[in-house]
């Protein structure tokens, strides 16, 4: 039997879910051994889309240009490269996750980033770019007594909220050095990909009661541009040379798919048997409203040997939307330090040369929840090992971090990120001078 009711019904549920979930934070929290239960707001748990070099300097990119590394963020430091590099990325992440009351720990491995840069000419180059943009995976469970007043018995009601899949990034991107001075950059982004979101609620004690469960299934295509400028000011030739670096990610609206379907179910012997649907919209089309992003950034560097620099990123989440609906996001600031050293440039008769690198980063978060900021924060480390009689380079990077807060009854997670890039660089199409 099918009841297509007002879509106030569909809003209610939605409210039931949010309020229900902020109790299981605080409560009885169970989450599966990858994800976080921050997850289940916005498009997800957004991912880093930085590898292992830039990882290492806290994630700085806005004005960061190295002939060796490919800079996902700002395609105008494409224009500085005379070789065709190549970078595969993964990431190991450990974390540990505390409410007031309960503790437990999760991990996950995935590919980070897979990128290729290769010259066009002498000013100009062009990267193709796959990243992880967001993932939605979550598992959240909660319990607790109900007391319907009246007289009557009170009866024990479960909550479990679920997340799966996520959205990622193809990009193609172009850079150009107009003159020693100034870069510039455009990209052509492709978001894609799906989530599907569950939540169920389930009355065990009770042979009469229905049990009910809601999907949320989002499917994203579409297209999203940056651009990005880079200036150098001083002599080429200097000792130290300072840029800057700005890097703007367009607004946009990309068009997203929706499905939505509830049900009323009981438990025979454990398994759900479905009695009725109480909401079903099999598939509705809208937008994703994202807003812009902005990553202003100043980087000083001795070429080859040291650096130092900082960066702030903002993006005005509160701007973001799905179908025209909010939800519990606010304008975001990140504060970022990066600093790198070579030892033994060349390497030689002292032995091998090795890049060190450390970076901060600092956020008050992009969520909001229970009037409190959720906010994150990071150490990070990297190691770069040159590889023998070629340029490529092996890339490490550590970070330390913590996401969240324990006020109010919410959640904490302090983990641990291990990062691990290989960057292949070589000169690729020479044109040879004899046969």
């Amino acid at each position: 039997m099918q009841n297509h009711t007002p879509k106030r019904l569909l809003v209610s549920l939605h409210r039931v879910t949010y309020v229900v979930l902020l109790g299981c934070l605080g409560v009885q929290a169970q989450i599966a051994n990858y994800g976080s239960p921050y997850a289940r707001f916005g498009m997800g748990e957004f991912q880093p889309s930085v590898g292992a070099a830039f990882g290492g300097l806290g994630g700085m990119q806005a004005a960061l240009a190295h002939p060796l590394w490919i800079n996902t963020e700002n395609p105008a430091s494409l224009g500085q490269g005379a070789l065709t590099r190549m970078e595969l990325g993964t990431q190991a992440r450990f974390s540990f996750l505390r409410t007031d009351d309960q503790a437990l720990t999760k991990s996950n491995i995935n590919l980070n980033h897979l990128a290729l840069a290769v010259p066009v000419g002498k000013s100009m180059g062009t990267a193709l770019s796959f990243t992880p943009f967001a993932i939605t995976n979550y598992d959240v469970s909660g319990g607790g007594v109900v007391d319907p007043g009246g007289g009557e018995v009170p009866y024990q009601v479960d909550e479990f909220y679920t997340g799966r899949g996520g959205f990622n990034r193809l990009a193609w991107a172009w850079g150009w050095q107009i003159n020693p001075h100034w870069r510039v950059g455009y990209a052509a982004n492709a978001l894609f990909g799906k989530s599907v979101r569950e939540f169920r609620r389930v009355f065990p004690d009770s042979i009469q009661a229905f049990n009910v469960r809601v999907q949320d299934q989002w499917s994203v295509l579409d297209l999203y541009h940056q651009v990005g400028v880079q200036f150098q000011p001083g002599k080429p030739r200097s000792t130290w040379r300072g840029t800057w670096g700005l890097s703007l990610r367009l607004p946009f609206e990309a068009a997203l798919r929706q499905t939505l379907l509830a049900e009323r179910f009981t438990l025979i012997a454990g398994n759900p048997r479905v009695r009725d649907t109480v909401y079903s919209m099999p598939e509705s089309q809208g937008d994703l409203t994202m807003p812009l992003k902005i990553s202003l950034g100043y980087w000083i560097e001795k070429e080859g040997k040291a650096g130092t620099g900082m960066e702030f990123n903002y993006e005005p989440l509160s701007q973001w939307r799905v179908m025209g609906r909010t939800d519990s996001l606010q304008n975001q600031w990140t504060l970022r330090w990066g600093w790198y050293r070579m030892v033994n440039p060349g390497g030689g008769s002292s032995g091998r040369s090795m890049i060190y690198r450390a970076g901060l980063r600092y956020s008050p978060g992009g969520l909001r929840l229970r009037d409190c900021s959720i906010p994150e924060a990071g150490i990070h480390l990297g190691l770069g090992i040159p590889l023998r009689r070629s340029v490529s380079v092996l890339n490490f990077g550590l970070e330390a971090g913590r996401w969240g807060t324990l006020r109010q009854g919410l959640l904490r997670e302090d983990f641990v990120r291990f990062n691990l890039s290989l960057n292949l660089n070589d000169r690729w199409f020479i044109r040879r001078v004899y046969d």
